[in-house]
């Protein structure tokens, strides 16, 4: 094609025809910016289908990771729930009695509350979509305003739990309850030949009912106690919050991506 275009430009020259070349001339760049313009057309198609699987993958992605948050998430609230429901039955029994020690299985629920849950952050998606600079990936700039939320209030419920064990639970909590029972092993702990970490100790238990006598030892127990279902409640809170933004983004992402309820329900 470039050589047939030369010998048109080289045989105007000959015949001395400005005019014919000049045309020609100007034809010919219309059809390099053309040319140009069709390489910059399909080059900037090629991205933005490139873009597009990215947004997919990463959108995706984040649908998993909030999947398997809610995993965790639904785990931590069966136990604020049980840990509140242990704590208030703890002192029901204790105001019926006016007492700890006539309290049944109380090594078994006291050693229920020592366990604590973590708030689950999962947001390995989000975090290198933020840091690899590609958030604008996501066009739909209402949901990715979502996700940001999302995941910033994530953060916020992960320090926010993270404070209350370190700063409240452990320091006030965990010390009373600890001297006030016998710890119990799980089973997946217990090797072949290691049953006698099963076991309690009757001495033990006697100096444990001692000290549950105390009136000072019935008000540190009480107030743990009280202070125990306070922080599960306040987690509870979060943990509901979560599950129900989580199912709305979720949904969100799904309607962006074109995928159908059914299709949505069975990832």
């Amino acid at each position: 094609m470039i050589h047939y275009f030369r010998k048109i430009r080289t045989k105007l020259l000959k015949e001395s025809s400005f005019s014919k070349y000049l045309i020609y001339a100007i034809g010919e760049v219309f059809l390099v910016m053309i040319g140009i313009m069709l390489a910059l057309y399909f080059d900037n198609l090629n991205t933005q289908n490139e873009n597009s699987k990215k947004e997919k993958w990463y959108l995706n992605n984040i649908v998993e990771d909030i999947e398997f948050q809610k995993v965790i998430l639904k785990d931590m609230k069966r136990h604020c729930l049980e840990s509140i429901d242990i704590g208030k039955s703890i002192i029901k029994d204790f105001d019926k009695h006016k007492s700890f020690v006539q309290i049944d299985s109380l090594n078994d629920k006291l050693n229920f509350l020592i366990e604590t849950y973590n708030f689950p952050n999962t947001n390995n998606t989000y975090s290198e979509l933020v840091s690899s600079g590609q958030l604008n990936l996501i066009t739909n700039k209402i949901l990715s305003v979502d996700i940001i939320n999302y995941y910033l209030s994530s953060q916020g419920n992960y320090d926010d739990v993270r404070n209350n064990i370190d700063n409240i639970f452990y320091p006030e909590i965990y010390p009373i309850i600890k001297k006030l029972c016998q710890i119990t092993m799980y089973d997946e702990d217990i090797g072949k030949g290691e049953e006698y970490l099963l076991g309690e100790y009757i001495n033990l238990t006697s100096l444990i009912e001692n000290r549950l006598k105390s009136s000072e030892t019935k008000l540190d127990l009480l107030n743990a106690i009280k202070i125990r279902i306070q922080i599960s409640s306040v987690h509870l809170y979060m943990v509901n919050d979560t599950l129900e933004i989580a199912e709305e983004l979720i949904k969100s992402i799904y309607e962006d991506l074109g995928y159908t309820n059914k299709k949505a329900t069975t990832v």
